[in-house]
């Protein structure tokens, strides 16, 4: 189960992740990290959002969020992040 959750996490701020880059892409910064926001599931909601411009002169949308550990047998303080590039278009 633990596996599970946890595949299914990263999977879902990846996209979320995508989602936020893709509307950078296309709006700048605007919106951005509401659309992250809004991709992700709501158990994953207090996920930490950044947004901002790369090296490239592109954008970037990292979501980063703890691990979702339902037994807390073991205290792995590990956090989940996911950072997508998009080139300005």
């Amino acid at each position: 189960m633990e596996v599970f959750l946890a595949f299914t996490a990263v999977e879902r701020i990846e996209s979320a992740a995508r989602a936020g880059a893709r509307a950078a892409g296309t709006q700048q910064l605007t919106g951005a990290e509401e659309t992250a926001r809004t991709a992700l599931p709501g158990w994953l909601d207090d996920a930490t959002i950044t947004s901002g411009t790369n090296d490239s002169d592109g954008y970037f949308v990292e979501v980063s969020h703890p691990l979702p550990i339902v037994f807390s047998s073991v205290d792995l303080n590990l956090t989940l992040t996911r950072r997508v590039d998009m080139p300005n278009v």
